[in-house]
């Protein structure tokens, strides 16, 4: 019963992704696999069971989110043969993510760390960078907490992307800076060891 459920479900899905985008059934079908192989691979992470949540929690989470709906429909319209539709989609989704990410940084009241340019560049200061690369981070920082916010551990589901953002400590927003400032200069096995310690000390 409950597979039969299942099936229904992700064949309502593909006929959705085919009247809305105009794909042969069969594209539409290999790009839901494939998403699902994705985000399945990504339930199955340590940060994960991390956060407090089983691979199927992850799961029921991710085919809610506006990511999974731009994955798939980015993956249809490439199997369907529409590279420039497919690019298209997926930058338009980016720019979404973005824009709702910064709406919610904007939301962040000045008496919060993130909320406050002048207490957050001298914590950029002291790891040597300048006031202008520090303001260039922050963006991506946000946009970082902003893609893990549905997942967010149990303690925290209550909570806004907004308040997500407005908790960030000064310890956290030092090694989030430390991270990117790696990741930019090149840096990506040193970053991602960094971002391992990251999530350790959050359990």
């Amino acid at each position: 019963m409950e597979k039969n459920m299942h099936l229904n479900s992700m064949q309502i899905l593909c006929s959705e992704v085919v009247n809305r985008l105009g794909v042969h059934p069969a594209a539409a079908e290999s790009a839901l696999l494939a998403t699902l192989e994705h985000f399945h691979a990504e339930a199955h992470h340590p940060a994960v069971a991390r956060a407090g949540r089983t691979p199927a929690e992850y799961l029921a989470v991710a085919v809610t989110t506006p990511r999974f709906a731009a994955t798939l429909s980015s993956t249809a319209l490439m199997a369907d043969g529409r590279e420039a539709d497919a690019r298209l989609s997926w930058e338009a989704s980016v720019q979404r993510e973005m824009s709702a990410a910064m709406e919610a940084h904007r939301a962040v009241p000045p008496t919060a760390l993130l909320g406050n340019p002048h207490a957050i560049r001298p914590i950029g200061r002291r790891l040597g960078l300048s006031n202008e690369q520090t303001d260039q981070f922050i963006p991506s920082i946000v946009l970082t907490l902003a893609a893990g916010y549905p997942y967010r551990s149990a303690h925290q589901r209550h909570l806004s992307l907004t308040d997500i953002l407005a908790r960030v400590t000064k310890e956290e927003l030092a090694e989030l800076l430390r991270h990117t400032a790696l990741s930019v200069a090149g840096r990506t096995e040193e970053a991602a060891a960094m971002l391992r310690r990251f999530q350790r000390a959050a359990r």
